[in-house]
């Protein structure tokens, strides 16, 4: 065996405690795809959703037991921020499955295809949340964004779901050439010595006055390739077309999962890599975070699809989270981030659950369709108040006390026209949740309330149960925050 082989093997051999659970995904989506149909013929595919939630609960069971450290070559590093946003993953991915039985069913869309993709993209996210090298975080995203644009074209026979999910294909491939292109430029801007981002940031403050415009031109074009990953302004595009046409529990995964390790991921670049170069990306960054903000909550003002107005909305709460990554403190960031993040997480759970209860056959919901679903169905009229309230954050909800420690982190730091930018957009984005609970609440209802599966009504019940758990415990919710993203 060549030396450079043996060194490989046994760097993989030291080493592999760090991925346990990304290898674990990684065996049991391959052995889905391989033989899986030996196991179950075609009018017993339900039964792949509960095994794959046993699947995850394992793999969030391996996250926790996972040691801290840092390896192969220094490219993955396991830590307190890695494993916190790796289990919003494995959440996200947890509630998407749990919600995708029901309308897979109804459409008789059940495959194994359908859970393995979901568990290889998973896969990604988790690589993605420890990457701390920039070819590993490349690597990542692709793992996770290519199972992602099948999943989105999942229905084949719906032309809005084909020709979202190549829209998202090409324009995802074209950021990644982007991404690749700034990696080099930096590559070279640090004299060919490293894509480490501890090494790189010392690297690139060390570099001569006459490679700025080098190492400018990096910075940025990796801030572009990333700010697509999370539909930032002006790279959202792809967001509203490819929201409506997947399947709605694709939507809500997309929503949550890969946005989070994508931010985990916008934390380390830019808050351990380039840190010594911040004056390339504070500023455009800036503009990014406040465009998404604008952006985002006035356009969602004008949409008529319950799929597209929370497009949107994400769009403008990618804009608030971005001030976590803009500060200059690294651990704050991460812990109110993280926070947010979590609080989002489960207020659009409990919102997407609504949407496919009122769903039925896949096409988009109009927010016409929530209309008197406050005298048809009060109690999922009311959590889905509260998930909409929290949202635009109104006090003493869950999502007042997430923006609160977010904004109060931003001004601390100097971003006060920033801040000042998301408190007025957050009041736009109030009108429009309101315009549904006004739905919901003084238009007369058509048609009658039909009957709820066990597991939305578990999932609504839970999301808004912890919504008001979380609002009980708000001033405290920081400090928890803390001890699980920070070692």
């Amino acid at each position: 065996m060549s030396g450079f082989a043996q060194g490989l093997l046994d760097a993989l051999l030291r080493d592999t405690h760090l991925i346990t659970p990304q290898l674990f995904l990684m065996v049991v989506a391959t052995l889905m795809l391989w033989p899986g149909d030996l196991f179950f013929n075609r009018t017993e595919k339900h039964r792949w959703a509960p095994i794959t939630l046993v699947v995850l609960a394992i793999t969030a069971m391996l996250i926790g037991r996972t040691p801290d450290g840092e390896g192969f070559s220094r490219m993955f590093r396991m830590d307190g921020l890695t494993r916190g946003f790796q289990m919003l993953c494995v959440l996200g991915a947890a509630v998407t499955v749990s919600l995708s039985v029901k309308l897979l069913n109804s459409l008789k869309q059940q495959t194994v295809e359908y859970y393995a993709l979901i568990l290889f993209s998973l896969a990604g996210m988790l690589f993605l949340c420890g990457a701390s090298d920039l070819i590993s975080v490349y690597f990542s995203l692709e793992l996770m964004a290519i199972c992602i644009y099948i999943l989105v074209a999942y229905l084949r026979d719906r032309a809005t779901s084909v020709e979202a999910g190549v829209k998202y294909f090409l324009l995802g491939a074209f950021s990644s050439g982007i991404l690749v292109y700034g990696i080099s430029l930096l590559y070279g801007a640090s004299g060919g010595a490293t894509t480490n981002l501890a090494d790189l940031n010392q690297a690139l403050a060390l570099t001569p006055t006459t490679s700025n415009l080098l190492v400018f031109s990096g910075v940025l074009m990796v801030l572009m390739g990333m700010a697509f990953k999370v539909a930032a302004v002006p790279f959202h595009m792809w967001s509203p077309d490819a929201y409506e046409g997947a399947p709605t529990p694709i939507t809500l995964f997309m929503a949550t999962a890969p946005k989070a390790a994508a931010l985990a991921a916008f934390l380390r670049v830019f808050g351990a890599g380039l840190h010594g170069v911040s004056g390339d990306w504070v500023m455009p960054l800036s503009y990014i975070a406040g465009a998404s903000m604008i952006l985002g909550n006035v356009t969602a003002v004008r949409q008529e699809s319950m799929k597209r107005l929370l497009a949107y909305s994400s769009i403008a709460h990618v804009g608030y989270m971005l001030l976590g990554v803009l500060s200059g403190d690294p651990k704050a960031g991460a812990q109110v981030v993280w926070l947010y993040m979590l609080i989002y997480l489960v207020m659009n759970t409990g919102a997407f659950a609504v949407v496919i209860y009122l769903q039925g056959k896949g096409e988009g919901e109009r927010i016409e369709d929530f209309r008197g679903l406050g005298r048809k169905h009060p109690v999922l009229a009311f959590a889905m108040m509260i998930f909409l309230l929290s949202l635009a954050g109104i006090p003493p909800l869950a999502g007042f006390f997430g923006k609160f420690f977010l904004f109060k982190l931003a001004i601390e730091q100097g971003f006060v026209t920033l801040t000042t930018i998301a408190l007025l957009t957050s009041v736009v984005g109030a009108y429009y949740y309101l315009g549904v609970v006004a739905q919901m609440y003084f238009r007369e209802p058509e048609g009658e309330a039909a009957p709820m599966g066990a597991s939305s009504v578990f999932i609504v019940s839970l999301a808004c149960a912890l919504v008001l758990v979380a609002t009980a415990f708000g001033p405290w919710l920081v400090d928890w925050a803390a001890k699980i993203t920070w070692v």
